[in-house]
């Protein structure tokens, strides 16, 4: 998937769809990274704008033209969700775990938990955490606890 330019991925087992995005309803004193919350099925899912929480303090970039909502799950514990909204999906791939290096520190320095990953195989992307998403510490300070 694509955010702001850069490329990332998400293992195909924590997503559980992806939707086309509608704007959803912001919820007051959010942080930026919280787009807000909307209803799928009927069941209020919150939704993460990923380009606000990977590229904080970057200045705002104008909506993607068909940007899509990637609902993912954790696999074990809560199994908390969420929907991340991404500029555009870059389709699948599947990658052998020697295809997996080590996070570089000036990744890690400024992401932290949220990378676990990168495949530097053309085209290169960075492997996002679901869990490192949901315990954000932008979103433990909505009320002293990751999202539900």
């Amino acid at each position: 998937m694509e955010v702001a330019g850069s490329a990332y991925g998400i293992a195909v087992a924590d997503v559980q769809e992806v939707v086309g995005y509608r704007a959803p309803t912001r919820v007051f004193h959010a942080p930026p990274a919280l787009a807000g919350i909307t209803s799928l099925r009927g069941e209020v899912l919150p939704v993460i704008d990923l380009s606000q929480l990977l590229h904080e303090g970057a200045e705002a970039r104008p909506d993607a033209p068909e940007p899509r909502v990637v609902v993912v799950r954790e696999r074990t514990g809560a199994r908390r969700r969420v929907g991340l909204k991404v500029d555009a999906l870059l389709g699948l791939r599947e990658v052998p775990a020697s295809g997996r290096a080590e996070v570089p520190a000036s990744v890690a320095a400024r992401l932290g938990e949220l990378v676990v990953g990168v495949v530097s195989e053309a085209p290169a992307f960075a492997l996002l955490s679901v869990e490192g998403i949901l315990n954000a510490p932008a979103f433990r300070e909505l009320s002293g606890v990751s999202i539900e």
